[in-house]
């Protein structure tokens, strides 16, 4: 059986995909912080599941990564689901210095992690990791959040190019989710064309198995983000997008 590691595999979208890995026949190693549900990941599929408390923000973590992909006898699949999105409107610097902490520099230490083994055992694979459509433009509600998965995005089109300058047989998708409702969203709050949790961790299944780079979840968003992009800054900064009410 074809095996999968995912961090963050222990609520909203990484605990789903989790449930549709194991669905499809593949042997898991789910990591994530809460040993609670671990836990109850591998009483689904006992002899599919592999678990181990991780926290992406300890410099433990890397050594811990590669114990579980050792457990899990390989990795043919990285997908990264680990991530904080916070409710900053006064912009509390230590609101900000937390995302970017998770998002940036936790993003890095465990995925370029997951590239190093892909690239010393030149195994075809797949780093797969979930960023979000906030990545494109600044958004002045959310600076550290949008700026954050922007780097996400541009940390993993580094990797791409440089597993194909050294011709890795490995595909690095970087999938971009609208607003989903996860235990992440306030939940006094609704977001701008809010989707469904069932249904995005569907698209994100579907996409992590075929996606060749960088895929948008979602009809909508996609034609959203096609029109950002167009946007010239002195123009941007006029426009005021009220993301959640």
């Amino acid at each position: 059986m074809k095996k999968v590691i995912i961090m963050g595999a222990t609520s909203g979208l990484g605990r789903a995909l989790a449930e549709r890995y194991i669905k499809a026949g593949w042997n898991v190693g789910a990591a994530g912080r809460n040993e609670k549900a671990l836990a109850e990941l591998t009483a689904l599929a006992p002899d599919q599941v592999v678990t181990a408390k991780i926290d992406i923000l300890s410099d433990d973590a890397p050594a811990e990564l590669r114990q579980l992909i050792s457990l899990c006898g390989g990795m043919d699949t990285y997908l990264h689901c680990s991530g904080v999105a916070m409710l900053n409107e006064e912009l509390s610097l230590d609101t900000e210095l937390k995302i970017c902490e998770t998002n940036a520099v936790g993003f890095t230490r465990m995925c370029e992690t997951a590239y190093h083994y892909f690239e010393t055992s030149r195994e075809p694979g797949r780093l797969v990791a979930i960023s979000s459509i906030a990545g494109f433009r600044g958004l002045e509600m959310l600076p550290a959040y949008s700026a954050s998965k922007a780097y996400d995005s541009v940390l993993l089109e580094a990797l791409r190019q440089r597993a194909d300058g050294r011709n890795l047989p490995l595909r690095v998708v970087d999938i971009k989710p609208g607003w989903t409702r996860t235990p992440l969203l306030a939940d006094d709050k609704h977001y701008m064309l809010e989707m469904d949790a069932e249904t995005v961790a569907d698209l994100i299944f579907k996409a992590s198995l075929k996606a060749k780079r960088s895929v948008v979840i979602g009809l909508r968003w996609k034609l959203i983000t096609s029109l950002e992009r167009l946007v010239p800054s002195c123009i941007w900064q006029k426009i005021h997008i009220p993301i959640w009410k």
